[in-house]
């Protein structure tokens, strides 16, 4: 059988419709951090866009419909960009993780700021339903994934003996985080630095009560990945 061909390369005008695709989001990125997704409207968005408003629609459909791109996408890069970063020998299990939960605390605020997500947060309580909502539990799912990925290669020994499956461990470590990224988001002088010393005070006893001295102080890697 021959080469497979190589997929077309985008056209002149798809490349177009992607960029300003692209712009939109960004100028509807900085108009929700600085005056809230209520207070936006799809004309302001098209003014800082230099377009018109249906055209805006014609991308999109809504403002949830802009929401609900730079939400998905931003996070699907944010994975891609830290995947492999996640693990550094000779560090601390307490440490690995809090510094794995802050890149994704980080990485969250760099896709939308703290008001979107405080939006966001709101609408998947109030309309659980909503396209949105699905799409911001889609992005829960992901984060579980990621913590998933970063557990399964570490000989994980628990100070009870039995195992602990990186599926559950990563529950735990979620329960832990998301009240913490909650406190993130609707303080508006929390700083990154002051959220990480709180990771820490969260994840510390609990990584001390599960996991054995050895384990919690000198974590490795298994000797055999599946």
């Amino acid at each position: 059988m021959g080469d497979l061909a190589e997929a077309p390369k985008p056209g002149l005008r798809d490349r177009k419709k992607a960029r300003r695709r692209d712009e939109i989001i960004a100028a509807a990125k900085e108009l929700f951090t600085t005056q809230g997704i209520d207070a936006t409207t799809i004309g302001e968005i098209a003014a800082a866009s230099g377009i018109s408003a249906p055209t805006v629609f014609n991308y999109f459909g809504s403002k949830d419909g802009i929401l609900i791109a730079m939400i998905s996408e931003g996070t699907r890069e944010a994975r891609e960009r830290d995947r492999g970063v996640h693990w550094r020998a000779g560090v601390d299990l307490t440490t690995l993780i809090v510094e794995l939960f802050l890149r994704v605390s980080t990485r969250t605020l760099d896709v939308a700021g703290k008001r979107v997500w405080r939006y966001a947060e709101a609408a998947a309580i109030r309309h659980p339903d909503a396209v949105l909502s699905l799409e911001y539990r889609n992005v829960s799912i992901a984060l579980h994934e990621v913590i998933v990925e970063f557990l399964t290669p570490v000989d994980l020994q628990t100070r009870q003996g039995g195992p602990c499956t990186p599926d559950y461990l990563a529950g735990l470590l979620i329960a832990q985080w998301m009240p913490c990224f909650i406190g993130l988001i609707t303080s508006a002088s929390q700083t990154l630095a002051e959220h990480e010393a709180i990771l820490h005070s969260r994840f510390m006893p609990l990584i001390g009560l599960i996991f054995t001295e050895d384990c919690a102080t000198r974590p490795r890697l298994k000797t055999s990945q599946p």
